[in-house]
Parts: C-alpha cells; sequence; structure tokens
C-alpha cells in the first residue's frame, strides 16, 4: 500500500489548494507537451457512475484539449468480452481500467501491449511514481476498498466492525448485501467465519465455499453491478453492506444516513492496461502519462477515496481527505490486500463452481 507523505515540494501551496478543488490540469499548457500531440478519439473502458465522471472532467477534457485526442468512456471492463474482441479483430477499447486480478489473467491470454514507459517517465519522474504499481503490462490506476457499511437509521454510529458481527443476525437485523463476485466474497465469508485476515492467503477454495454456504441464507441480496450500491442506499433496500468505499461515502455525504468501519475492509489495486489489438493504441500511451502526473492525480485523490499511483501528491491532500482513503496510515493497517496473484493462479477453478453455487442461490 502507498506510503503517506507529507511533502509539498512539486507545487506551491496556493496551486495544491486550487488542485484540490478538482480543477485537474490546464488545457492552455498544449505548447508544454508536443509529444502528446495527436488526432481520433479514443474508448476508455472503466467503471462508470460519479468515479468515471471525474475522471472524464480531471483528466480526459483536459487531454482532449491539450492533444486533440478525443477521449468517450464506456463500461464495464470485460476480460472475456475483450478476449473476443481480440479474436474476432475488432477491439472497441483503447484503454481499460482493469481490476489487478483482470490484468494478470489478461496477460496470460495474450491480450495486452506493454506501457510505454519512455512515454510514461518524459513527463512524469520516474521516481514519484509508486514502483509496486508500475507492472509490463499495466500501471496503476486506483486502489479501492469494500467496506462494511450499515444504516445508521438501524444502528446509529454502533454497527458491526468485524465480518463475524456484521454476519450475526441476531445482534445485527436487517436485510444484508454483498457483491455477487467470489472476489472479495471468499474473504468476506471466511473472515465471517473467524478466520483471521493475515490467515486469509493462500485460500482453502473448498473451506471458502463451506464458510459461503454457512453466510448464504444471510444474504438477502446479491449486487451485479458496483453502481446499484448508491441506489439501494438511497432507497433503504438494504440494511447491512459490504459495499465500496466511493459509493458508500458518497451516499453518507448526500444523506447522512451510511454508517462504515475500515476494520476489515478489502483493498485491491487496478490497473490501467491496453488492448493489444486496441486502434489507438499509440494515443492510449499519451493519455497514460497524461494522467500520471501529479496535477490531476492530485485532483482525483482529493475528489474521490482511492489511492494513485503518484506518490508525490500525498501531502496535498486535504486532511480530511486523507482519512478517508484506502492507505491513510491508521486505515492501511486495519487492510485486507487482495492477493491478485492467487487469483490469477485460482480464478479458472473458481468461477465455474462460483457460478454453479450461485444458481442455487
Amino acid at each position: 500500500m502507498t506510503t503517506f507523505t507529507t511533502r509539498r515540494g512539486f507545487m506551491g501551496g496556493t496551486a495544491a489548494s486550487a488542485l484540490a478543488l478538482g480543477t485537474g490540469l490546464r488545457p492552455g499548457l498544449a505548447q508544454d507537451f508536443p509529444a502528446l500531440g495527436g488526432s481520433g478519439s479514443l474508448v476508455v473502458c472503466t467503471w462508470g457512475g460519479h468515479y468515471a465522471d471525474e475522471m472524464q472532467r480531471i483528466w480526459f477534457d483536459p487531454f482532449a484539449e491539450v492533444s486533440g485526442i478525443g477521449v468517450s468512456t464506456t463500461s464495464i471492463p470485460d476480460m472475456a468480452k475483450l478476449e473476443v474482441m481480440e479474436t474476432v479483430g475488432n477491439v472497441e477499447w483503447d484503454l481499460i481500467d482493469t481490476e489487478g486480478t483482470q490484468m494478470q489473467l489478461a496477460i496470460r491470454k495474450g491480450l495486452l501491449q506493454p506501457i510505454d514507459y519512455d512515454m510514461v517517465f518524459s513527463l512524469v519522474p520516474k521516481e514519484t511514481i509508486d514502483p509496486k504499481v508500475v507492472k509490463e503490462y499495466g500501471i496503476g490506476s486506483v486502489a479501492f476498498s469494500t467496506v462494511i457499511a450499515w444504516n445508521t437509521d438501524l444502528f446509529g454510529g454502533e454497527g458491526p466492525q468485524t465480518w463475524t458481527e456484521w454476519a450475526d443476525t441476531d445482534r445485527f437485523k436487517g436485510r444484508r448485501a454483498l457483491y455477487a463476485q467470489p472476489r472479495p466474497s471468499f474473504e468476506i465469508a471466511l473472515m465471517a467465519a473467524g478466520v483471521p485476515p493475515e490467515e486469509i492467503y493462500p485460500i482453502n477454495i473448498d473451506e471458502a465455499f463451506e464458510a459461503l454456504d454457512a453466510l448464504r441464507p444471510k444474504i438477502d441480496l446479491w449486487v451485479e453491478k458496483t453502481s446499484q450500491w448508491a441506489v439501494l442506499m438511497q432507497n433503504g433496500e438494504v440494511d447491512l453492506m459490504g459495499s465500496s468505499l466511493a459509493r458508500t461515502l458518497e451516499e453518507k455525504k448526500r444523506s447522512g444516513k451510511i454508517g462504515f468501519t475500515f476494520n476489515e475492509s478489502i483493498v485491491e489495486q487496478s490497473y490501467w492496461t491496453i488492448p493489444k489489438g486496441a486502434p489507438g493504441g499509440a494515443e492510449a500511451q499519451k493519455l497514460l502519462a497524461w494522467m500520471m502526473q501529479p496535477e490531476g492525480m492530485l485532483a482525483y485523490a482529493s475528489s474521490l477515496p482511492f489511492v494513485v499511483a503518484n506518490t508525490s501528491i500525498y501531502g496535498g491532500i486535504p486532511a480530511d481527505m486523507q482519512e478517508q482513503l484506502p492507505g491513510f496510515p491508521a486505515n492501511a493497517a486495519r487492510n485486507l490486500q487482495i492477493d491478485e496473484a492467487w487469483w490469477a493462479a485460482n480464478t479458472p477453478e473458481v468461477q465455474p463452481r462460483w457460478l454453479d453455487w450461485m444458481s442455487r442461490a
């Protein structure tokens, strides 16, 4: 997990304050980026909602003005769909916001092209990018969290603090919802069964399904898309959730009726990747380099609760926002980090069993 710093040397206080408000990179600097010039348009496949809207505002629209290359977004990243596109020679995406496990699987199938780090580091000093998220076929986009969340109308500020408590239907009565994917449902079910976070990996697949069997009667709703969390919370359709931190904070700010804890939160790293057959692959490399700059990174991390790749920006994030980030030291100490290598190696076995298990839910 990224280490937070107090360094502000990359920009003055006035600039930092302006960027913290989300102004992003200034398009007036076109003359300073001749290497980014081009034409045509790019399609970025990301996760939609406010998450993508902020990317459009902070990164994509200013990039279009600087480079002459248009950017539009679509959703949702799906490696099976990408594999079909590559097979038939009709790739529709130029840049993908890929979960770490998805990236590993795509690499195994030869679906990605290497990142042009000469381009990236021509705009951004290498030492400012977290080396843990610099991979041959991907560079860090965000690290995101799944957290224990609850309806404060029912539980006030004293909701469940562990997944074991979350699964206690006697103490915490209410409708429960989880994301309808094995990751992080395996981790949640095992922790609910009492397995300490530090002992989750390597996961025993049979034990994970046994833990899910025990948890299944307590789950009222399996959520198919992360964008559903906000609607479910707004409508009061669920009371206890294993929900995304971003959607949780968004609803907490809107209504004040959502509580959550970072205890046993589950963090996963995502990466920007470029499909092997991307029609705008060369232009996508330029967009990647643009996004790694500290100004846009600061604006994005000041707007949404994600850890980003450029570590030089953390001293410029407002203190209250730092405390809402998964990488804030007090929060990071309570996290479980998804083991993307384990998931990449075991997804071929897990996925068909998961689909069969869900069909019986």
